[in-house]
């Protein structure tokens, strides 16, 4: 229950802070972030990625359409109930009554994915993510009988070295931001130094207890 509450005055906080973020910072500042992933995205040789559609306070990935569409199969959640389905990206856009840009309903598609880049409020010291409090991304990834690489994306630096998650949070692979860039210890050990070398920013391992 501690956990929660102050799972809860973090996300409070770190909403406004996007907020502001958004209202005194130019768009430009965050392109160099989707450059990071593009090579993120190289660098794990994805092929099948599940992207979303971004609220005004969200990395906008929809300026990487027309250049990912001819390289990746591209996917994106289609809300339904208390999680999503995955459908193909697929102009044009309508939306949702939660105010987010969908596709227009279509077949799920139910195979695997390499990738998921997903939007986040926070992430905390076991590389967790801190969303909206819906659930939605956690209820989707629990039923995958498979884990996916995870790329967490946010136009601010919001990671906390605080443990603010609680068991059924989501943990990332990456967590990308205009400034900073962290990346789980152990599984890109290897290539890390190879990787932070194509891209802007700072980088920083977390060890993932």
């Amino acid at each position: 229950m501690e956990n929660l509450n102050k799972k809860d005055i973090f996300r409070k906080n770190a909403k406004k802070a996007l907020k502001n973020e958004l209202k005194f910072s130019a768009k430009s500042k965050h392109y160099t972030m989707l450059k990071t992933l593009e090579e993120v995205i190289k660098f794990t040789n994805s092929k099948r990625i599940l992207l979303f559609m971004p609220l005004p306070y969200e990395p906008n990935l929809l300026t990487l359409r027309r250049k990912f569409t001819l390289k990746y199969q591209i996917y994106i959640p289609f809300m339904q109930n208390v999680s999503f389905k995955m459908v193909k990206l697929r102009a044009p856009f309508y939306s949702s009554h939660f105010g987010i840009k969908e596709n227009k309903n279509q077949n799920e598609y139910k195979k695997r994915i390499d990738l998921a880049v997903i939007p986040v409020i926070g992430v905390d010291g076991k590389m967790a993510r801190i969303g909206h409090g819906k659930g939605y991304y956690d209820i989707f990834f629990s039923k995958l009988k498979y884990k996916p690489i995870m790329v967490f994306v946010e136009i601010k630096d919001m990671f906390s070295k605080k443990i603010l998650s609680q068991i059924h949070d989501i943990r990332g692979d990456f967590y990308i931001t205009p400034t900073k860039n962290y990346i789980s210890r152990g599984k890109y050990d290897r290539d890390y130094c190879r990787l932070r070398s194509r891209c802007s920013g700072s980088w920083r391992r977390v060890s993932v207890r």
